[in-house]
């Protein structure tokens, strides 16, 4: 995984300019799920106008959420970027270049806009100094209890840009890249220093890589904690909360043959980062804590591989620690108590791990029909904690996954999965200790395929699941909470093609899943909740270029509820139902240990409209009919026991409404 991020962060380093190709795309959306409205907006821009190359991104949401009493909460999003670049002379070149993000819940607006002028002496490598101005408003710190004011801080910026990619020098290709930005916006900083370099080298089937990546950044918000502002005639809203990080990542990768068809890889990666936290412009007798933080990792992967036609074979050993540490940098400066009870609360999230992992891979394929594939991992990691933290423990992991596939014929094809795991939790320290546990779980999938013609294909899947969880021992005086889980599921998928696009798609499943107390000496479980679910969808598809589908969805669950909620009609001694002033029933509820039944059913349709220039308009919809019904157990007041179940059998009854509309314009 840090590999990938190094290789992401090289490659954003890295950016390869040449001549934009043309792009106008707008893509707009509208969705409305359940208790949700979202609407996008997406622009993406490339053109050419004379000598200048101009490219523009644009990205916006909003939500708008369904809350009680049928408020909406909305959440707006955008983020634009944009350049413009233009070439002066072989060597020189215009280039313009700005973002602005607004984010509406945290009342957050930030711009910037930068001009460049790039010397690019050689092919090989060019620099980019920038000028401009930066504008940030956000909110600063409230005064008491009111809204805080929000604080428009603009002024001016400057960066540096990089690249230099030389020709290769027997046979290493080297690359080093940079960004950097500062912002003065007065009285908060901003800084982003980012250098990524690599060199690599192949030569006799092997490969050496060597990454390497740099950054710095420091983000200032405003202080909104109101103990930090005691005195009501201070400028509250100038204490500044100043973040700075400091990150260095790199990696060493080799891969190389060894002996006759094998093949030896390993990678060592590297990572530290240190983040400090000051307060800027406190008053003299605040209580102010600043921090400091940094984390060490360190991870080696070795891996043999043998490849052959018939049979591959991977064997893999990863290991690694990391460290984390905090401490509070302004200690002396504060009282004795305050000092002890911070420093304390920031140690108990230090931590000391080191992990262990052995990873298999087999796949062979004795005959054109039968192919076997084996995936297995042991590992153990040990994680430290300080003296105050009672979450010291020691976990091991064991995963197996057995596949076997045969093809009986052109027509006719069978797989068997067996996934098992052992997953075993020790705390060390006495304070947790009980929840010392260990879980197994043993899953079977079995799968047939069935094609009879080459329009129509039947996939028939079963699966067993049996999971366990059983703590190592039980405190004198408490019940042992050992835990079993059991399921068993059908699921089938059929599709036919009536040709001249014409399809019919067939989707069900049926699922039984049964919870309990386990009892471990006898193998044996006391059942207390079964959860049954049945869905089902059938669609119809039409249409080659306009392609238009109709279908219809159902699903259906019953679940044990140990408290299920009846809102029943209140009566008179008569039995008359009783009314308010205004002709609206009086309604009191119950609660009982009972059984849920939800009901869902509704037909779903979807439009695909492709227009001129690979441009779309994709509708999709479904409208789904709930109903949901409850069955009490024990006993109910006499008086009302026959409104409570009545009430109870009739349910509650929604409509839900469902529309996705997304319309992608190329111009």
């Amino acid at each position: 995984m840090r590999c990938c991020c190094l290789g992401l962060w090289l490659a954003w380093l890295l950016p390869l300019v040449g001549a934009a190709q043309p792009v106008q795309q707008l893509e707009t959306g509208f969705e409305r799920e359940v208790n949700r409205y979202r609407w996008i907006a997406n622009l993406d821009l490339a053109q050419t106008w004379g000598a200048w190359q101009v490219a523009a991104q644009n990205r916006f949401a909003s939500d708008a959420f369904i809350l009680f009493a049928d408020q909406l909460s909305f959440r707006d999003e955008n983020r634009f970027a944009w350049q413009a670049t233009r070439p002066l002379n072989p060597r020189f070149g215009l280039h313009l270049r700005g973002q602005a993000d607004w984010y509406s819940l945290g009342r957050v607006f930030s711009q910037q806009a930068y001009a460049g002028l790039r010397y690019q002496p050689h092919p090989t490598g060019w620099v980019e100094p920038l000028v401009g101005v930066a504008l940030d408003q956000r909110p600063g710190a409230a005064a008491q209890s009111a809204r805080p004011p929000l604080r428009t801080d603009i002024g001016p910026a400057v960066g540096m840009r990089f690249a230099w990619q030389p020709a290769p020098v027997d046979d290493y290709r080297f690359q080093v890249a940079g960004t950097s930005t500062w912002h003065r916006i007065t009285p908060r900083q901003d800084r982003s220093v980012q250098v990524a370099g690599g060199v690599e080298r192949a030569f006799a089937e092997t490969q050496l890589a060597v990454t390497v990546v740099a950054a710095t950044f420091r983000r200032d918000a405003y202080q909104a904690a109101s103990f930090l502002n005691r005195d009501p005639s201070a400028r509250a809203d100038e204490t500044i909360e100043a973040t700075t990080n400091d990150t260095l990542l790199a990696s060493v990768r080799l891969d190389a043959p060894f002996l006759q068809h094998f093949r030896l890889t390993s990678q060592l990666d590297f990572g530290g980062m240190n983040r400090f936290i000051r307060t800027l412009g406190a008053q003299a007798d605040a209580l102010v804590f600043d921090t400091d933080f940094n984390r060490r990792t360190i991870d080696l992967d070795l891996g043999l591989a043998y490849q052959r036609p018939a049979l591959t074979a991977r064997l893999g050993l990863r290991t690694g620690a990391e460290v984390e540490r905090r401490a509070l940098a302004n200690r002396d400066d504060l009282p004795p108590t305050q000092a002890a009870q911070k420093s304390n609360l920031l140690r108990q999230a230090d931590y000391d791990e080191g992990a262990l992992a052995l990873r298999a891979h087999l796949l062979a394929r004795p005959s054109a029909r039968l192919a076997f594939s084996f995936d297995g991992t042991a590992s153990i990691r040990r994680h430290d904690t300080p003296d105050l933290n009672p979450d010291d423990r020691d976990e091991i992991f064991y995963t197996g996954l057995l596949g076997l596939r045969y093809r009986f014929s052109r027509y006719f094809e069978a797989d068997a999965r067996l996934f098992s795991s052992y997953y075993h939790t020790v705390y060390l320290k006495a304070a947790r200790s009980a929840d010392n546990n260990v879980q197994r779980s043993l899953r079977l999938s079995p799968t047939l395929r069935w094609n009879p013609s080459p329009r129509t294909q039947i996939e028939l899947q079963t699966e067993v699941r049996a999971t366990y969880t059983v703590d190592d021992f039980v405190l004198p005086g408490r019940r042992a909470s050992d835990q079993s889980a059991r399921e068993l599921r059908y699921a089938v998928e059929a599709e036919h093609d009536f040709g001249a696009g014409t399809r019919l798609r067939i989707r069900g499943g049926v699922s039984d899943l049964q919870l309990g107390r386990f009892l471990r000496d006898v193998f044996a479980e006391i059942p207390f909740d079964t959860l049954r679910t049945y869905d089902g969808w059938v669609r119809l598809q039409a249409g080659q270029r306009l392609v238009a589908e109709v279908g219809l969805r159902t699903f259906i669950r019953t679940d044990y509820q140990r408290s299920a909620t009846v809102t029943y009609p209140q009566a008179d001694a008569d039995g008359g139902v009783l009314t308010d002033t205004l002709g609206a029933v009086l309604t009191t509820t119950i609660s009982r240990p009972g059984r849920e039944r939800i009901l869902q059913i509704g037909p779903t349709c979807a439009l695909i409209w492709p227009l001129r220039n690979g441009s779309t308009v994709r509708f999709d919809g479904w409208l789904t009919a709930q109903h949901v019904r409850q069955f009490l157990y024990g006993d109910l007041p006499e008086a009302s026991a026959d409104r409570i179940r009545r009430a109870a059998r009739e349910g509650r009854r929604t409509l839900i409404p469902n529309l996705s509309v997304t319309a992608v314009w190329r111009f």
